[in-house]
């Protein structure tokens, strides 16, 4: 499944960081995944509901991925509210923010457009003894910045950027071979869809809903 995003460098290490227990007991996250859709990518991203399009099938469900990955744990449930401004049509939306409550207790805030053309976009983990930053690291580039805060003081931690696309196809090309599995498997790619759906209908119903799967 190509969710390109757990195959940049920046989230990569936030997971690790997060696995040693650099920021302690994670508690919080935080994703800002608002842009602007360009011309050449609208189409049926704005016009299209039965293709998949909407906001929420095209950026949330990497938001849902991108958190699973790095805090390796699953969505049980989630609220969320949508908005038209102007770009989508068809009853689609082009706006949602919500929230998503783990398996662990970890809250997630995101906020994802297709109609924002000024925005930055980042990915912030705040735990026990410690925050990540993530800055402008929502994108299909080999971009961004990951820094740490602890007691007070704040420090960028090194990231080594490489194409997110080629590192993909390279961990797939290995797992045909039998060496280990692709960077999102085909499982990951149902239970993410599972929370996207799930936001869809909490927007819908105006209720938290539960996620299936997992």
């Amino acid at each position: 499944t190509n969710h390109h995003l757990r195959n940049a460098a920046t989230h990569r290490k936030i997971r690790e960081l997060i696995q040693t227990g650099a920021i302690g007991r994670p508690l919080a996250a935080r994703v800002f995944h608002a842009v602007y859709l360009p011309p050449h990518l609208q189409s049926w991203r704005i016009d299209r509901p039965n293709a998949g399009g909407g906001v929420i099938l095209d950026i949330t469900v990497h938001d849902a991925d991108t958190l699973r990955f790095a805090l390796g744990d699953e969505v049980t449930e989630v609220t969320a509210m949508t908005a038209n401004q102007g770009m989508g049509r068809a009853g689609l939306e082009d706006a949602v923010m919500g929230v998503m409550r783990f398996r662990n207790g970890v809250i997630a805030q995101f906020h994802d457009a297709f109609t924002a053309p000024h925005a930055s976009t980042g990915f912030e983990v705040h735990g026990t003894e410690g925050s990540l930053y993530g800055r402008d690291v929502m994108t299909q580039r080999p971009v961004g910045t990951v820094s740490m805060r602890r007691e007070g003081i704040e420090e960028e931690v090194p990231v080594d950027h490489e194409n997110l696309y080629e590192r993909s196809v390279r961990c797939f090309n290995a797992a045909i071979r039998g060496e280990g599995e692709p960077a999102a498997t085909g499982a990951d790619g149902v239970q993410s869809l599972a929370v996207a759906i799930a936001v869809r209908e909490a927007a819908e119903t105006g209720q938290t809903v539960p996620v299936a799967g997992k």
